[in-house]
């Protein structure tokens, strides 16, 4: 604080008016169905606004509103491609999609905020849990793994069976093999091929672990390298195969859990 000025306050606390009014104003773009319905809906590949607005049965106009709120957040972010629609085939249109980790880093702000007003307020409280709530429906209902980028972006793997090898796709192979596979486009070059897999996964003694396939390209978990030793998966982990644009990032989730706990 500025002895000479006692009202400069350089430090927000949650009784603050202008902390409180912002939070209420994030947590509002998040609580929000329709919004967390667009959140899915571009999720699973970029779309146009006149795509989206489709899809949410709503005007163009407030479809353009809604997406304005979820840029403000830095969840999702707009890049200009090519119309592949029929009315408007070949022309630059803007294309809508998430940032990668966006979701992830948006349910840790909920949860940073939840501490530090949501007891204090109970408005906030009730709707930090409402858009905690929301934004974990669009993640794996069950153990899983969401791709973050590249053209599979959106994409949620659902870990149903107890061990995985992890690879690209690729011709000849005929997928006989003791485990099933997650197979990734070709478009991630660097991962490598599912019969040799860059990583596998395995459920053991209820936790999902993760252990490097011997890849060239190495493995990485919330930026830490990994080896062929098999280490503990936990909620939110970041997981990278082969850094890099022609890599993947994928994040883990380990299921539905109590949301309110925090709260």
């Amino acid at each position: 604080m500025n002895p000479e000025r006692p009202d400069d306050r350089t430090i927000l606390t949650s009784s603050d008016p202008e902390f409180i009014s912002e939070l209420s104003e994030y947590l509002d773009v998040l609580a929000s169905p329709i919004r967390l319905h667009i959140l899915s809906f571009i999720g699973t590949k970029p779309r146009t606004v006149r795509q989206i607005s489709h899809e949410i049965a709503t005007s163009y106009e407030n479809t353009k509103k809604h997406l304005t709120k979820l840029l403000s957040l830095g969840i999702i972010r707009k890049e200009i491609g090519v119309s592949d629609e029929p009315v408007n085939q070949g022309q630059p249109v803007f294309y809508y999609m998430l940032v990668p980790d966006g979701l992830n880093h948006a349910a840790h702000n909920l949860t940073i905020f939840s501490s530090v007003a949501g007891k204090s307020n109970p408005d906030l409280s009730k709707q930090a849990i409402a858009a905690q709530n929301g934004l974990h429906n669009i993640f794996p209902s069950g153990p899983g793994l969401i791709v973050m980028n590249g053209s599979e972006q959106g994409r949620t793997i659902e870990l149903t069976g107890t061990m995985y090898r992890v690879g690209r796709i690729e011709e000849g192979w005929d997928g006989i093999a003791p485990e099933p596979a997650v197979l990734l486009n070709d478009e991630y070059r660097s991962v490598s091929r599912v019969s040799r897999p860059h990583v596998w996964l395995k459920k053991q003694a209820g936790f999902w672990t993760l252990a490097d396939g011997n890849s060239k390209g190495g493995t990485y978990v919330n930026g830490k390298p990994i080896t062929h030793d098999f280490v503990v998966l936990k909620e939110g982990d970041r997981i990278e195969l082969s850094p890099g644009t022609l890599g993947v990032n994928l994040t883990f989730h380990s299921g539905k859990k109590d949301l309110n706990h925090n709260l």
